[in-house]
């Protein structure tokens, strides 16, 4: 999967990340982008994934579940150093997988970072007849003065096509480990299993107001075998910082290789 901006000047490569599978089972994930670089290979206990690591073991994303065997809480460890701390809630008591909540605590802050946790909340609706996903995703940041921020992204879904994940039984751990990147903060589009045709992301003010931040339409085409091969996502942002461009084009490829 390789994200693109797109401009006068051509393509910009933003990030690149690779999944390998074998037998249905995750073996490796590497996250590249100008800021970041890093690979993880996975432990199974029991036919769950019980850590993710980094080659020279260094870097440790470490889960725990629960009676249902849904992932409950994870630590993510840097040179036996804590990170962060993830806990994870889930619509029913059941053996339900459908998250409706995710928590980050932040143990150790990263360079440049003030916030200090991250509360995600997951909103589902019916798309189509029977058909349900995420609809909406809500982050809240704590920030270590005690202030907060919320942001909001709505989706619009179409079940005709389906997200790069949908044959993933492991959408929860991919989004765990793209938020081992601290500044990720789209994990709903990890965890849904159809296509999006737009966003809408808000920003919630303290005292209730909502102000409009970015608006974004999604075009994507598909192989013969109805796998997303591109998406391009054009935004605009309706309150943009100082220098910031007004609106911005993304390209989203992906590309499958199957062997037997």
């Amino acid at each position: 999967m390789i994200r693109y901006q797109t401009d006068q000047n051509g393509q910009q490569e933003i990030s690149r990340q690779t999944l390998n599978y074998q037998n249905g089972r995750l073996l490796s994930y590497s996250d590249r982008s100008s800021d970041r670089a890093i690979s993880f290979d996975f432990k199974y206990i029991g036919g769950k994934v019980a850590s993710a690591y980094t080659p020279d073991r260094s870097t440790v994303l470490s889960l725990d579940y629960d009676e249902y065997d849904r992932v409950k809480t994870a630590s993510y460890i840097i040179n036996n150093k804590e990170q962060s701390v993830f806990s994870l809630y889930y619509d029913t008591d059941d053996r339900s997988v459908r998250l409706i909540r995710l928590v980050e605590t932040r143990v150790t802050l990263p360079t440049s970072s003030f916030i200090s946790s991250r509360i995600f909340q997951f909103s589902y609706g019916e798309i189509a007849p029977n058909t349900v996903d995420i609809v909406a995703q809500t982050v809240q940041n704590g920030y270590k003065d005690g202030s907060r921020t919320e942001e909001e992204m709505t989706f619009v879904q179409s079940a005709d096509n389906h997200s790069p994940f949908y044959d993933s039984a492991q959408t929860i751990l991919l989004a765990l480990l793209a938020l081992t990147n601290h500044t990720e903060s789209d994990a709903a589009r990890y965890l849904q299993r159809f296509d999006s045709r737009s966003h809408t992301r808000q920003i919630i003010a303290a005292n209730g107001g909502i102000t409009l931040r970015e608006t974004s339409q999604f075009t994507t085409e598909y192989d013969n075998h109805f796998n997303p091969v591109r998406s391009t996502q054009s935004s605009h942002l309706t309150a943009p910082a100082d220098s910031v461009p007004a609106d911005r084009t993304y390209q989203h490829t992906f590309q499958y290789l199957c062997e037997e």
